[in-house]
């Protein structure tokens, strides 16, 4: 999506004013999570019902009217432990924020439920036809989360248990060997090094998911140019074997800091993030000016 398609620059419409938008989409998976556990706790603590009516199992990959359980079981965890989702909301809570401060709080969204539905289509079909039980959690999407966030930023210092101090792809390390080497019965360790994995692929591979919500906003464009008796031209896709494409990367990038001049104003940003525009625009700048 180029530059001048985003929301910023469309209709000129007012901001939504909707209450999940004023909150990061961490906050939002964290209560969603905390509001799937209490009501299962609450309401079918004795039958588990809730939870065990989100939680992945073999049968699924028979009872394709069953499948939205790849993704749900991403938000149920066991009354019974409450640990388990105490240490993942944690994770995700310390770690998430930054990475949805560099890719945008609709990207992050994207790479969460990637990572977790993931997670769950590699369980169905290792388990399937075999004696593995129901899986639950957030795990392998938090894995995920924590992994992207050690490579995007290695070098930066976190405190083990709140007091050891230790760089970050030293973290990422001992999840990978922890999971690797985990012993613990009844913990899908490799799930987890699924959510690494894609991870991995997704940092280095310079992976973007914007198509699975864009393809909408595209559409839409496309229809109120037509409307209007314009011809529809994508700035951003290449006619000719010499037009520069931008990064990925970069288009995140410049999603993020738009978006945050939108919730906070230009003042907000960092001098770093002003540099990086100036050089993003006129990048933008020369690739419209390249003839077709």
């Amino acid at each position: 999506m180029g530059i001048y398609d985003r929301p910023y620059y469309r209709d000129g419409g007012l901001p939504s004013v909707a209450p999940w938008d004023q909150r990061s989409m961490v906050s939002l998976l964290i209560i969603a999570n905390a509001a799937v556990f209490l009501a299962n706790m609450l309401f079918t603590n004795r039958t588990s019902l809730i939870m065990n009516s989100l939680a992945v199992d073999p049968s699924v990959m028979e009872q394709p009217w069953q499948w939205y359980r790849m993704i749900t079981y991403g938000f149920a965890h066991a009354p019974r432990d409450p640990m388990h989702i105490l240490f993942n909301m944690v994770s995700l809570y310390f770690l998430g924020r930054s990475v949805e401060d560099r890719y945008g709080r609709w990207e992050f969204l994207r790479f969460y439920l990637v990572a977790v539905f993931l997670g769950g289509v590699y369980w169905t079909i290792r388990t399937w036809g075999g004696n593995g039980g129901a899986m639950l959690g957030a795990s392998g999407g938090v894995t995920a989360v924590s992994m992207l966030f050690v490579f995007c930023f290695p070098k930066a210092e976190l405190l083990l248990f709140g007091v050891i101090p230790m760089p970050a792809w030293l973290l990422g390390i001992m999840l990978v060997v922890g999971n690797i080497l985990g012993g613990r019965g009844g913990v899908a360790y490799d799930v987890h090094l699924v959510g690494a994995a894609f991870a991995a692929v997704y940092f280095f591979g310079n992976l973007q998911l914007g198509f699975i919500g864009n393809w909408y906003s595209g559409v839409q464009t496309v229809l109120k140019q037509k409307q209007r008796g314009f011809k529809v031209h994508r700035q951003d896709e290449p006619s000719g074997g010499e037009r520069r494409v931008l990064p990925p990367r970069d288009e995140a990038e410049a999603d993020r800091i738009l978006e945050k001049i939108h919730q906070t104003g230009q003042d907000s940003l960092t001098a770093a993030e002003r540099k990086f525009m100036e050089s993003y625009s006129r990048r933008v700048r020369e690739k419209r000016s390249q003839p077709d």
